[in-house]
């Protein structure tokens, strides 16, 4: 995270406080609440399922991720699926401005926003993953938007470390 990006950030979205230093604002601007609400951000919840592990940011996770999966292994019908790793990766994939319902009124700085957002969650869910899997090995990584793939900036987490082995009745060929 880039502090001196940080205060400007802050000072042009909260300009009623006057501070220099950006640790400051979270004491000026928030509440213990708060800070709970966004502790699941920035420590998720992992889901393991059929040997791999996803990040549950959306609630009700654990459900949906067995939901889905379970009907990818189940289905025939003849189209291409892809990996067992492109699958994996297709739920720990994150446009970070979509993980909230609230936007902000300084949309003018809203990809500073994300992008300094972004780097903080590199880190902090690089640590989560290795506190909860020491053994395992993840790519956790910042990708900006792109407008030619309509894609705004993410998080994306992959497992490198072991290879993800498919569960009984995946068929990369058939979806």
């Amino acid at each position: 995270m880039d502090a001196a990006a940080v205060r400007r950030l802050f000072q042009v979205s909260f300009p009623e406080v006057e501070s220099e230093d950006p640790v400051e604002y979270f004491g000026e601007i928030g509440s213990a609440v708060d800070a709970l609400v966004y502790g699941w951000l920035y420590w998720p919840k992992l889901v393991e399922q059929h040997g791999a592990v996803f990040l549950a940011l959306n609630g009700d996770d654990e459900a949906y991720i067995a939901e889905r999966l379970a009907a990818a292994i189940a289905a025939s019908r003849d189209e291409p699926r892809g990996s067992w790793a492109e699958a994996v990766d297709s739920f720990n994939f994150f446009e970070l401005e979509y993980l909230f319902g609230v936007r902000p009124a300084t949309a003018n700085v809203q990809e500073d926003v994300v992008q300094q957002l972004g780097s903080v969650l590199v880190e902090t869910w690089s640590a989560r993953l290795a506190s909860a899997y020491p053994d395992r090995r993840f790519s956790v990584t910042l990708r900006l938007a792109d407008e030619s793939l309509m894609l705004a900036t993410r998080v994306q987490v992959t497992q490198r470390t072991p290879a993800l082995v498919p569960p009984a009745g995946w068929n990369a060929r058939v979806r």
